[in-house]
This record gives structure tokens, sequence and C-alpha cells, in this order.
């Protein structure tokens, strides 16, 4: 399961959006996901070099990091972005993939988790010029992030 660091979501949220085209993971474009709808998806794992090499051969996915953000890569197919990767941030997390389904309130939506039972392993936070995000993980354990695009 995960747990909630600082460390690498801190140096993610506070590094990426030096680099320039940083905007475009969620842009503001027309055909950016609805609430209820899947709209991004992140893989956490233990091989970060191995994931690498996994999803390229298996989809023929390239990488390139996030900007200056140390440990944050972006899956690209072409010039398409198709998910993120990360080192598991403590020791002990589970290689696991983490769909983000856009809410229109994160904060809201964290609440309700909470009344059904879900689990807060990410409180709230934003990060600049992306949006707001956060990981719950529901009565069954399953993981799942929740964001609002800026």
């Amino acid at each position: 399961m995960l747990q909630q660091t600082g460390c690498v979501r801190e140096e993610f949220c506070e590094g990426h959006t030096k680099k320039e085209g940083a905007r475009e993971l969620m842009s503001k474009d027309k055909n950016r996901p609805t609430p209820g709808r899947v709209g991004w998806n992140e893989l956490v794992t233990t091989n970060v070099a191995g994931a690498k090499k996994f999803y390229g051969g298996l989809l023929g996915w390239k990488n390139k990091p996030f900007g200056e953000a140390p440990g944050y890569t972006i899956f690209m197919r072409g010039r398409d972005m198709v998910g993120g990767l990360m080192k598991c941030p403590k020791p002990g997390c589970p290689a696991q993939w983490i769909p983000y389904v856009i809410v229109d309130n994160v904060d809201a939506t964290v609440k309700k988790a909470k009344k059904l039972r879900g689990k807060v392993v990410m409180e709230p936070f934003d990060v600049p010029t992306v949006g707001r995000i956060a990981v719950l993980v529901d009565p069954q354990g399953g993981a799942i992030g929740i964001f609002k695009p800026e």
C-alpha cells in the first residue's frame, strides 16, 4: 500500500514547474476527461529502470523526465503523454498502477471517502500548473488517485 511521504511528491511539485511544457500534463484542452473519468495513470514501482524497459518493449512507450522533478518520468507514445512513473516512495510499498479520476472538488471527495470507510494515503495537495490531487485506498485495499486540474 502507498504511504504518504513528502520527499518524492514535494520534489515533484516544486521541481516540475520550471521546465517548459509542464502545463501540458493536463491542459485545458476541450478533450480533457470530465469528472468521474480517469484522467491520468501513474505507476509507482520498485524498479524504475526495469519498468521503463518493460513498457518500452511491450507498448513502444518512450520516456522523458518531467521537468526538473527528480524521480518522475512521463511515458510517451509519440507526442502523447500516456502516464507517469516514479519509484515507490517507501520501502515495502508494492509496485502498482494508480488511476487518477477527475473530480470537481478534491477536498470534498476526500471527506466523502472517509465517511465511506476509505483511507487517505496522500492528503490533498496542489501541484503548481497541474492541479490538486490526493490518493485514497478503498475499504477493500484498492488504491485510487483523485485529481482536479487547474
